[in-house]
């Protein structure tokens, strides 16, 4: 199917449209099986995410091809933005039976998903924390899939750090995608940052964003590269942040 789909015409032409429309018209609540890529034949909600890609599974491709490189047996990994759990469900793979998902996503809607894509798949090594990661605690205004200041809707936040002083393990590998919130949830990864081990695969969404954390990443013994871990990451909004430390 991952082949058949990149020989589809572009979805921006009649042709291609015309290809996807049963995509479309499948009903959003059945469960599928998804087709392939890193979480091939585990169970899906079609609807669940913001993408047929999904389900098809070639979402994301050069993010999720990283992963096995990153991600070993044992490890302890925090997925910050785990939106539905397509990463959730790659991760929890990698790490095994020994090894734990730490699974950060505010929004009811997606937690609803993510959730329901942790029992239909059995997985005993995900624990889902309902939450935004920012500097503190606290209420903050949501909307869609990001933190909007003046929303009516509210979510609770949560800096890393209090995650951590509440006893739970640090991570040593992070997958953080949240929207613009980048930032603050540094201002609260001390814990993490000072220690300088962890491995993280980092979104930023915006320049200053961008300027800010690398900045802050660097003044703890980070480098950055492209997702091949080698490469120079450029001026990538997404990359991997890496100790630069041999011994670690």
């Amino acid at each position: 199917m991952t082949a058949l789909k990149r020989l589809l015409p572009s979805h921006n032409t009649l042709a291609g449209r015309a290809i996807r429309l049963p995509l479309r018209l499948m009903p959003k609540h059945i469960v599928v099986r998804i087709l392939s890529g890193p979480n091939r034949g585990m169970r899906w909600v079609r609807g669940a995410g913001i993408t047929n890609a999904c389900w098809l599974g070639n979402y994301e491709q050069d993010h999720l091809a990283a992963l096995p490189r990153l991600v070993k047996p044992g490890m302890v990994v925090y997925d910050v933005g785990a939106h539905t759990g397509y990463y959730t469900l790659a991760l929890s793979q990698l790490v095994g039976e020994e090894g734990h998902v730490y699974a950060f996503e505010p929004a009811a809607r997606n937690v609803h998903y993510l959730r329901e894509h942790v029992r239909l798949n059995g997985l005993r090594n995900v624990t889902v924390v309902q939450a935004a990661v920012s500097d503190k605690a606290g209420m903050v205004g949501f909307e869609d899939i990001r933190i909007t200041k003046g929303s009516q809707y509210l979510v609770p936040t949560m800096s890393l750090d209090e995650f951590i002083a509440a006893g739970h393990p640090l991570p040593q590998f992070l997958k953080m995608d949240i929207e613009g919130a980048e930032w603050p949830a540094l201002h609260g990864a001390t814990a993490i940052l000072e220690k300088a081990e962890a491995v993280w695969m980092l979104a930023t969404h915006s320049d200053q964003i961008l300027t800010d954390c690398r900045a802050r990443l660097a003044e703890h013994g980070y480098h950055f590269a492209d997702f091949d871990g080698v490469s120079d990451a450029g001026q990538s909004p997404d990359f991997l942040v890496l100790p630069n430390s041999p011994a670690n």
